[in-house]
């Protein structure tokens, strides 16, 4: 039986004597820290509260007001978009009431899932409530958003994970949190790496913003060849009564037949749209290699690289140089779409200049469209009411679903104007931006803080005010939201 055994001097001990606590990669923390004259205080002693919400579960409503819990909270942000319930406005008075309900300048921080996940609540909602499984820290004497920034870097993890329990799921609680240890600086250090947190939370809203603009975008794109949102109703039941001149050959299970996706093909074509193949110049499989990651080598793209519209610069790995001929084949090209075809099936993005030459995965098929189709529009509408619905009816799989390369060749795309696609385009790209300007903050924040604690951060010319942080003006999608 194996255990862990720690040496520890007498000023490192705590009030834990499990050996655990006293890793060396956490005691690094302290060290370091000691020997920048950083105070490392508490979190219960920088806070005025420290709490969690309600352990009840509320009654829910169709609509009202926003009820949150930990899988929200994810990349550095409180993120309603993630889906949530509602209670009613009376239940949100008592949850109020029983400090379940954050205020704008409180840190949530995820007790389970993502453990020590935090963001500022003000990036949600004016007034919410959180389930148990969010802590709410109301600082004090402490920046809110230098505090999320540490929670959130590389050491602040080392303290959370120091501090939680559970040996196979491990879970926060509450007595823990209010244990781990923040270095304090000077609160001007504390406000400059603040500041590109709030700077990230700004962008962050405006990308909330700017995906409404994408999806207004999509819609209009859509009408303009006469096509209305279609109608996603449907029957429960799996037996369904089709035409003889809807069967086809191909496909006979009957949910290939539900009525809402006849009508989704029925109204496609009806306004002229051609199938995927007629518009494609290449079509092929990302390459089958083992996990070999390594510091240098060929840049690689997962299949869980890929979000809706978006391979972002968090999007990269390298793959070791020995599987250079098999990855041959499997290459992207600025301008490519990669679509996912197992797992979570129609994921697709545009390839962008800074994958150009990358290799990709076997869980992707790569698209390559002829002129006259945008592949940042033609990525949208897959990603669309329209093309995912084309998506569901053509993926099939008895254990794991998945769609193959002569299944994707079928999808119908309408005749959208180029003009109307290069709109779409422009939407899709404007949030794209926004979304890497908010996640190089929250990283650059990250880093600062790690930098305060290793002594490489010029904390000398953050004092004199000749190093600043980043400002709006420094970000052209925020000064073209406020124009």
């Amino acid at each position: 039986m194996s255990g862990i055994s720690s040496w520890v001097t007498a000023k490192d001990l705590r009030h834990r004597l499990d050996a655990d606590f006293y890793r060396p990669e956490y005691l690094e923390v302290d060290h370091r820290a000691e020997a920048r004259g950083l105070k490392m205080r508490q979190v219960v002693e920088i806070s005025s509260l420290v709490t969690d919400g309600t352990h009840k579960t509320p009654s829910y409503v169709d609509s009202g007001v926003p009820f949150l819990s930990a899988k929200n909270i994810r990349n550095g942000f409180v993120d309603a978009g993630s889906g949530h319930k509602y209670v009613s406005a009376a239940e949100f008075d008592q949850l109020e009431r029983w400090n379940c309900a954050p205020r704008h300048d409180d840190v949530l921080v995820a007790k389970s899932g993502s453990i020590g996940s935090a963001g500022l609540a003000k990036g949600a909602y004016d007034r919410f409530a959180v389930f148990e499984s969010v802590a709410i820290i109301r600082p004090s004497v402490v920046s809110s958003a230098y505090l999320s920034a540490y929670l959130n870097s590389r050491l602040g993890q080392l303290q959370i994970r120091r501090n939680s329990k559970g040996a196979v799921i491990r879970h926060l609680h509450l007595e823990d949190l209010r244990e781990v240890e923040v270095p304090l600086p000077d609160r001007r250090i504390q406000e400059y790496i603040g500041a590109k947190v709030e700077l990230a939370e700004r962008c962050h809203a405006v990308a909330i913003r700017a995906q409404a603009f994408v999806d207004a975008a999509l819609t209009a794109s859509m009408a303009s060849v006469g096509l209305a949102q279609p109608d996603g109703s449907d029957s429960d039941s799996t037996i369904f009564v089709a035409d003889l001149a809807d069967l086809s050959e191909i496909r006979l299970d009957p949910k290939y037949y539900r009525p809402r996706f006849i009508n989704v093909g029925e109204a496609l074509r009806r306004v002229g749209s051609k199938p995927a193949h007629v518009l494609l110049m290449d079509a092929k499989y990302g390459a089958s290699v083992p996990a070999d990651y390594a510091s240098e080598g060929v840049g690689f793209i997962r299949g869980v690289d890929l979000a809706p519209n978006r391979l972002g610069a968090e999007a990269s790995c390298l793959l070791d140089r020995k599987h250079e001929a098999k990855l041959a084949r499997a290459r992207v090209e600025t301008g490519d779409v990669l679509i996912t075809r197992s797992g979570t099936v129609g994921v697709a993005a545009a390839v962008s200049e800074k994958f150009h030459g990358s290799a990709f995965g076997s869980y992707m098929i790569r698209l390559r469209f002829r002129a006259g189709i945008d592949p940042t529009f033609a990525a949208a509408f897959i990603n669309g009411p329209w093309g995912s619905s084309q998506v569901e009816r053509l993926r099939n799989g008895a254990v794991q679903e998945n769609i193959n390369l002569d299944e994707l060749g079928r999808i119908l795309f309408p005749p959208v104007s180029l003009q109307q696609q290069q709109r779409v385009a422009a939407a899709v790209c404007r949030w794209n931006r926004l979304v890497d300007a908010r996640t190089l903050l929250v990283d650059q924040a990250k880093a600062d803080v790690e930098a305060l604690i290793e002594g490489t951060l010029d904390v000398q010319a953050i004092l004199a005010g000749t190093l600043k942080a980043p400002t709006a003006d420094d970000i052209p999608e925020l000064a073209e939201d406020d124009a």
